[in-house]
């Protein structure tokens, strides 16, 4: 299977922290799932005066709402709603640094979105207009997740920070109600210094914030430091009470690894999560380093636990970053050399495709990550990054010579490795969030490294509904929403269909800063 690439429709986007410009007279603007209208009463108002009305359209047809009316396109059109300043990022981006880390989140009733921001600042926005409702700053802190109570009555938010706090906040005024100090399980680390620009992510911090139906928590305490020269683990997954109370912990002593990512099915009661190790000294025998865990939810007691061999010559360990999922079916593992692994129940490798796994390109090995995973009905979905040398490789090469086939591609497969659609454009893939029903996905479109084009960032909006349907990738994609700068790639998704994205500067040819970090809305 090789990516496919296509053209994209245009689409509407607003000025720096501006709203979208009115359409012309008597004209509609179709949206997904909607159109908007450049006034009158029906519908829900927008911040610039127009109204988004809920109505399915098919392309070509002829729509007429009161005096307006339109001709609906091939491909939903994308307004920006609205855009909210996080504050200077500037220095971080002229210094070469990684993308600043933003959380996003939208109230079980979509009235509300949070944002937890790298400058360590806790905002609360009114959904639809942007408003900033209530805003708190934490000290020495990069905000890691923020999550919604299912009854919307509590916020909760997570740092990474000398302190690692988890709060639960009133969202009335973002006080807290309690707060669960995580660097008394996994000790603590000094801030970095200003001019160690990824200082902050070797102190301690929640990896995951999983809120689950009765209200309970899952987050896994997680700090990779150095001590005396040496580099230190200490993690443990936590199971957390409403009231902050710790109700189960694995494993029962404090782990000499890192726990990240933790992936939960409500459904099959199990909790994955991935196991990595860069400590000092040999791997401890009773955790499975290079691989995942798969738990109890109840209880937090191990089921299996799974081990891919690595890939030679060029890894020595397999490693999963955030293509982890489990399910009644098993589990399913993005891993960073390219491959995907599907498990069963027993423990056994039920799949394997090598999507993205190292190939030749003359006498230097390329290959294509799997960063993003999971399961999707009968079978999965998953994307690969942009080509990439592998780390171990004996190459003095910066770049890579030519593209790999599989890389830069959202992919769905049944569980038995049968290709069901795939799809590939221009944009670079960089993360994937789904909507809290399934039915949608969001993929950032992220910073580019090896062309100028500033036209392609933004959020990519695909259709996951009837997941064996024999619809292409092309006609999945239901809309490109575009921003003027690169998208970190966590999103949030109301039910209604608003797409939140944290959008961030970037350096120009001339290695000037351009952009604004800022939360954006978009529709």
């Amino acid at each position: 299977m090789f990516p496919v690439t296509l053209s994209l429709a245009s689409c509407v986007l607003s000025e720096p922290s501006s709203v979208a410009p009115s359409s012309a007279e008597g004209e509609l603007l179709f949206v997904r799932d909607g159109v908007v209208l450049p006034g009158g009463e029906a519908g829900t108002a927008l911040p610039d005066g127009r109204r988004l009305l809920s109505r399915s359209w098919s392309p070509g047809e002829t729509v007429s709402v009161g005096s307006w009316s339109g001709t609906a396109p091939a491909q939903a059109e994308c307004i920006a709603m609205y855009a909210v300043p996080l504050g200077d990022v500037s220095r971080l981006v002229a210094m070469g640094g990684a993308a600043p880390n933003t959380t996003l989140a939208f109230s079980p009733d979509g009235a509300l979105l949070a944002v937890g921001s790298y400058r360590g600042e806790v905002l609360l926005l009114d959904g639809w207009t942007g408003d900033v409702l209530a805003r708190r700053a934490l000290a020495e802190t990069m905000v890691k997740s923020v999550a919604w109570s299912p009854d919307g009555t509590t916020l909760y938010a997570a740092e990474q920070s000398p302190d690692a706090f988890v709060h639960a906040m009133d969202p009335a005024d973002l006080t807290a109600r309690w707060s669960l100090r995580l660097a008394d399980i996994v000790e603590s680390s000094a801030a970095p210094d200003a001019e160690d620009l990824y200082g902050v992510y070797r102190l301690p911090a929640a990896y995951g914030l999983e809120v689950l139906p009765d209200g309970d928590l899952i987050i896994a305490a997680h700090h990779n430091w150095k001590v005396d020269g040496e580099t230190v683990n200490r993690s443990q997954l936590l199971r957390l009470s409403p009231d902050g109370q710790i109700v189960a912990q694995w494993p029962e002593t404090v782990a000499d690894a890192r726990l990240r990512h933790p992936r939960v099915d409500v459904e099959s009661g199990q909790v994955a999560l991935s196991v990595v190790r860069s400590a000092a000294g040999p791997d401890p025998a009773d955790l499975p380093v290079g691989g995942v865990a798969v738990l109890s939810l109840s209880d937090l007691s191990l089921i299996q636990s799974v081990v891919p061999d690595p890939l030679g010559p060029y890894f020595t360990r397999a490693s999963v970053w955030e293509g982890l999922d489990v399910s009644a079916s098993g589990v399913f593992l993005g891993l960073t050399d390219g491959r995907i692994q599907l498990y069963g129940s027993d423990g056994a490798l039920a799949l394997e495709e090598a999507t993205g796994a190292p190939i030749l390109a003359g006498e230097v090995p390329i290959h294509a990550s799997v960063g993003w995973g999971f399961f999707h009905g009968d079978g999965v979905v998953f994307s690969t990054s942009n080509t990439l040398i592998p780390y171990g490789a004996q190459t003095q090469a910066h770049r890579p010579p030519s593209l790999h086939p599989g890389e830069n591609t959202l992919w769905s497969l049944g569980l038995d490795g049968a290709p069901r659609w795939l799809w590939s454009g221009p944009q670079i893939l960089d993360g994937m969030t789904r909507s809290d029903d399934g039915a949608h996905l969001v993929v950032a479109a992220g910073d580019r490294q090896t062309d100028a084009r500033r036209d392609l960032y933004g959020a990519l909006i695909f259709d996951l509904s009837d997941p064996e349907g024999r619809r292409s990738g092309v006609e999945r994609l239901e809309a490109f929403c575009p921003t003027q700068g690169p998208t970190f790639y966590a999103a949030a998704m109301s039910a209604d269909g608003r797409v939140a994205m944290a959008e961030y500067p970037y350096l120009d040819e001339d290695s000037a800063v351009v952009g604004e970090y800022r939360v954006m809305v978009m529709r």
